[in-house]
């Protein structure tokens, strides 16, 4: 394990709020990977998905780069652009799961 890796462990353990910044974070990272591997698997580049999804490619980027929270009807456009549906589920708090963002 990295010294990184350590030291963001041991804050984990000792903080619930940054363990919550944590957790947000990663999801807005996990959203953000799976934008790009789907455009990607599509074959399309950033300048082509925003062309067809109306919007501009400084915002594909910032969705991709998980500098940009996109809304509820941005990220159902990327979904039928990329011939996908979008699938939210909710969990208890108690269980180790996270909200999940189905690919």
């Amino acid at each position: 394990m990295s010294k990184n890796s350590e030291a963001i462990k041991k804050r984990l353990s000792e903080s619930a709020e940054f363990k919550q910044a944590f957790e947000e974070e990663q999801l807005k990272l996990d959203l953000a990977d799976m934008v790009f591997s789907l455009r990607e698997q599509k074959g399309l580049d950033q300048t082509n998905f925003a062309r067809k999804l109306k919007k501009s490619r400084s915002t594909i980027t910032r969705i991709e780069n998980a500098q940009m929270e996109p809304s509820l009807s941005t990220l159902k456009d990327i979904a039928d652009s990329l011939g996908k549906q979008i699938e939210i589920n909710f969990v208890d708090n108690n269980k180790n799961n996270k909200a999940a963002l189905v690919r």
